[in-house]
């Protein structure tokens, strides 16, 4: 009967997957949570998630022949996950896994001990596993940064390691058009900061045409960015996925288009220029920042702006479209009272930094480097340095966005020198870790914005799940238990022994929870068991105990 259920599940998404290179990696119905190039914090979703309805330990199956050439483990990321390379050039991941089969389990086991880590990255030969179609390869789970049980699957080019669109691969059965709910504009006069300056609803007629809320738009800004807020759906009823790609057409002229095809991983920061947050909407931009991923527009003419030469009425298009080809436009008329090309920065500052070039600078004992192509656009900066007085570090614009990190360092006062291997730079939910350098310390950064510095001086805390003397009285334990916090740096490293010897301990992050498995063939008796556990600045913490085997 199970079997007859699963070859119901092949054919019905056979009927869906026009294409049939690559098959469907699970049994489950052909349900997409998380497509390709969603907006995610600090970066663009790399590939698909697949619903397991909120399940785990189902088959996960490879969707090409090939061979495994890479295990990765993590407590956070992609957590468990394994990669497949195919003849084709292309490799296939599948994360957030839970196990593997068992003779790819026995291998990563190996490597665990062999490493004396639960954290691994290892790469296999292609005669070590070869793999079929359809065979059974891992399953499902929620490890790593998964934040409910799912497949996260990827097709990426074997020699860049880009991930492409799977949804170029796998044709579905999509009849669904993009949806439009408002479209914002952004003033470019100021060449460093756009920002928004007005947004409006889109409204649906009842025969399905769009439309802004006014039928005619003025505006006071003669160079203008247009930016979307929308989603797609492959099925009436599923999730909200993003939208495919987007062209904007001025006077019937095409001045701008995008297409989530390949955005390779040194470029995911860039979602946070890409796409911005406005009274509670996320908006996309169709305009071109200074410096950009190289492969990620299809088309800018003039940078996508939107440039009025007079004060008439124009036409603009907005066109959105999903990788089946479903196509939304909106349509409207735009007009500006006024030809202002140009407006002073908000940053009012004598420092300016080219985002071209390599920028460095030491003023009142604290110095920045920000690399050459670090920023989307050249700025203007502010920055102060209060550590003396308040513990503070200021950097602005906090608008800017970076691609890569900046340095950050600082002349400490002599108050601060005893403990300076524990001294935090803390920002938001971010905590940075100190590059020691003589009484100076450095820090690599991703954002700008107020910075305080802290002193994490604490131990971890290591406690059991269950009580240490039930744990002591219960005989023949499979694993231990623990969770595992740090109130600061966070955690580093953690390391279970087994008299004296180092056992396997699974842990997963955003639990905090610490699974030690301990071996079959432990003799009979006394066990000496003990924990360590040290944070990102070297505080350590140690637990030991004996139990009964």
């Amino acid at each position: 009967m199970k079997n007859k259920l699963l070859l119901i599940l092949f054919i019905s998404c056979s009927k869906i997957l026009i294409a049939q290179e690559y098959i469907w990696p699970l049994d489950t119905p052909c349900v997409i949570t998380g497509n390709y190039g969603e907006l995610r914090p600090n970066h663009f979703h790399a590939g698909l998630d697949f619903s397991t309805k909120n399940k785990i330990n189902l088959p996960v199956y490879a969707t090409k022949e090939g061979y495994i050439s890479r295990i990765k483990i993590s407590a956070t990321g992609y957590g468990k996950s394994i990669y497949v390379t195919h003849p084709n050039g292309k490799v296939t991941l599948y994360a957030h896994l839970t196990s593997f089969s068992k003779k790819i389990t026995d291998r990563i086991v190996q490597e665990h001990y062999s490493q004396k880590s639960y954290e691994i990255d290892f790469a296999l030969k292609p005669t070590e596993f070869p793999i079929q179609k359809k065979e059974i390869i891992a399953y499902s789970g929620n490890t790593g940064n998964s934040t409910g049980p799912h497949l996260h699957y990827e097709i990426r080019d074997e020699k860049t390691e880009a991930p492409q669109n799977p949804l170029e691969v796998y044709r579905i059965n999509d009849t669904s058009v993009p949806t439009l709910k408002s479209i914002a504009f952004y003033s470019l006069a100021d060449t460093s900061m756009p920002r928004v300056i007005s947004t409006y609803a889109v409204k649906t007629s009842k025969t399905n045409r769009l439309s802004v809320l006014k039928d005619t738009i003025i505006l006071s800004q003669g160079i203008l960015g247009l930016a979307f807020n929308g989603f797609d759906l492959q099925t009436k009823n599923g999730s909200p996925n993003n939208i495919f790609s987007a062209k904007v057409t001025l006077d019937e002229r095409v001045i701008y288009k995008h297409t989530l095809s390949e955005i390779s991983f040194s470029e995911q920061r860039f979602v946070n220029e890409f796409s911005e947050v406005f009274e509670k909407l996320k908006y996309q931009k169709c305009f071109v920042p200074t410096l950009f991923p190289n492969k990620f527009y299809d088309s800018y003419i003039r940078k996508g702006r939107i440039i009025l030469t007079d004060t008439n009425f124009h036409t603009v298009t907005l066109s959105v479209n999903d990788e089946q080809g479903n196509e939304t436009e909106l349509t409207f008329k735009l007009k500006t009272k006024k030809l202002n090309y140009y407006s002073e920065t908000l940053i009012k500052s004598d420092v300016f930094v080219d985002c071209r070039k390599d920028f460095f600078i030491t003023k009142n004992k604290l110095q920045i480097y920000i690399p050459a192509k670090t920023l989307y656009y050249s700025t203007n900066l502010i920055f102060e340095n209060t550590i003396e007085q308040s513990g503070k570090i200021i950097i602005l614009p906090t608008e800017a966005n970076l691609k890569s990190t900046s340095i950050v360092g600082f002349e400490l006062p002599t108050k601060l020198r005893k403990n300076k291997t524990k001294l935090v730079l803390k920002n938001g939910g971010n905590t940075f870790i100190p590059i020691n350098v003589n009484d100076s310390v450095f820090y690599s950064v991703r954002n700008f914005g107020w910075f305080i510095i802290d002193q994490d001086t604490l131990d971890p805390v290591i406690k059991s799940v269950l009580p240490i003397a039930k744990i002591k009285a219960t005989k023949n334990l499979k694993t231990i238990s623990f969770n595992i916090t740090d109130n600061l740096s966070g955690i580093s490293t953690y390391n279970c022994y087994v008299n004296g010897g180092w056992v396997l301990a699974e842990f997963d992050a955003k639990s905090n929870s610490l699974n030690c498995i301990l071996p079959d063939n432990l003799p009979k008796g006394k066990q000496q068991f003990k924990i360590e556990v040290t944070d990102r600045v070297k505080n350590k913490s140690v637990l030991e105990f004996k139990f009964d085997k």
